[in-house]
């Protein structure tokens, strides 16, 4: 029997003060980011429309990324619980994969606008262990072990994280769509299921399975290469801030 993780629990201010001024926080940004955009709005702003001190506002959020990252990590939380019951009915796998792309839509969809800063996010993350990629390996876990029938013992372990990584791909198409009510990235998430559910039948096939194998080698390689470089970046930035909070 697979194990199947459950997500983890965000991290929350110990203190109900602590909460409400982290909240009243996030809600703050949200509304700058609509407002005025992403780039334009600063965390000094967003400390004052709050009513807060900045360097009270850099001790809930070291970064205005970190603000993108829990709306993000919110969201996932909420297309968990949206999937939940729906990935262990003994739908085929397709179905499941479908499950999974909607539910993303269905909580996605109104933030958009957001899409290039969910990517920043996304790439200046750990990809292995942070919060947020346990969150979505959980659902494509999920998704795997729930689907009838199982696919192919020699990818059924190394199936989720490929859909991971292809969905982060995808996810990427869909935050970069311009086209009207991004029918391009709605078609793409469409068409994905059941090519992938037809690729995971042929893997039963010694050199289909060979050819997963090095399909996901190439999307690990790329992705490490993207964290890497959202790494640094992201490292100098937030050091930057938080010498900034300091000085005033």
């Amino acid at each position: 029997m697979e194990i199947i993780r459950e997500p983890t629990q965000l991290k929350e201010p110990r203190t109900g003060k602590g909460q409400q001024t982290k909240a009243k926080l996030l809600r703050t940004a949200l509304a700058a980011f609509a407002e005025d955009g992403y780039q334009a709005a600063s965390m000094r702003a967003i400390a004052n429309r709050a009513g807060v001190s900045l360097s009270h506002a850099y001790y809930y959020f070291h970064s205005k990324e970190d603000i993108v990252l829990e709306l993000l990590l919110s969201l996932r939380a909420e297309q968990y619980a949206l999937c939940n019951g729906q990935l262990d009915d003994g739908n085929t796998l397709e179905a499941n994969i479908h499950t999974v792309f909607n539910a993303n839509l269905q909580v996605m969809e109104k933030y958009h606008d957001f899409g290039p800063a969910f990517l920043k996010v996304l790439l200046s993350r750990d990809p292995e262990n942070s919060e947020l990629a346990q969150l979505e390996m959980s659902l494509w876990e999920r998704a795997v072990a729930g689907a009838r029938p199982l696919p192919p013992l020699g990818i059924r372990r190394e199936l989720p994280r490929f859909l991971w990584l292809l969905s982060r791909q995808v996810f990427s198409a869909w935050a970069y769509d311009s086209s009207p009510d991004q029918r391009r990235s709605r078609a793409l998430m469409r068409n994905v299921a059941p090519v992938v559910g037809k690729f995971a039948i042929l893997c039963r096939l010694p050199v289909v399975r060979s050819l997963f194998e090095d399909v996901l080698a190439l999307m690990d390689s790329s992705g490490d290469q993207n964290a890497e470089r959202g790494s640094t970046a992201t490292g100098t930035s937030r050091q930057a801030n938080i010498t900034k909070a300091k000085a005033s």
